[in-house]
């Protein structure tokens, strides 16, 4: 009897848990363009002093709660005359409003530069605005901290882009 009731609770928690992250948004595909600024250099990855270079990139924006998401992108910009990619995973935390939202968050990930991989911690905030029922805009900056070796490059980017919600 134990066995059938607790079964039956997880069942209803899951069924439950479900239809709470159903109600709360949908998942959305995005694309971004924008500007990287990078600065700083270290052992491996040499960069100048802010000057920018074109990014673009694709995310998913996956609500977990109506005010928690989280956002896995790759993004490719030029660091120091290479090509450079970020992969990251984006923690955000929104602020809903009428018709758009605010966020900030916590982004954590990897940077590969030419035959160099290297850890990034960052922090993220920025707006998104509905367009029409399943199409956002969004604008928005990160500021990335690059680490290899003891040293570390920092980079600012500024993102706009399109969220379609699926």
């Amino acid at each position: 009897m134990r066995r059938f009731t607790l079964m039956l609770l997880s069942l209803c928690f899951m069924l439950a848990a479900g239809t709470l992250v159903a109600q709360e948004g949908q998942i959305g595909l995005g694309v971004s363009v924008g500007a990287a600024f990078p600065n700083g250099s270290s052992q491996n990855i040499a960069a100048d002093n802010w000057d920018g270079s074109f990014n673009w990139g694709f995310y998913v924006n996956i609500p977990l709660l109506y005010t928690f998401h989280i956002s896995p992108s790759a993004e490719l910009y030029k660091l120091a005359g290479e090509n450079a990619t970020d992969m990251s995973l984006a923690f955000k935390f929104i602020v809903p409003l009428d018709q758009m939202g605010l966020y900030v968050g916590f982004v954590p990930g990897l940077t590969t530069v030419g035959d160099v991989t290297a850890p990034h911690v960052g922090i993220a905030g920025g707006v998104t605005f509905n367009l029409v029922s399943n199409v956002d805009l969004f604008t928005g900056g990160q500021y990335k901290i690059l680490f290899d070796g003891s040293e570390n490059v920092r980079v600012f980017h500024a993102n706009a882009g399109l969220l379609f919600n699926l």
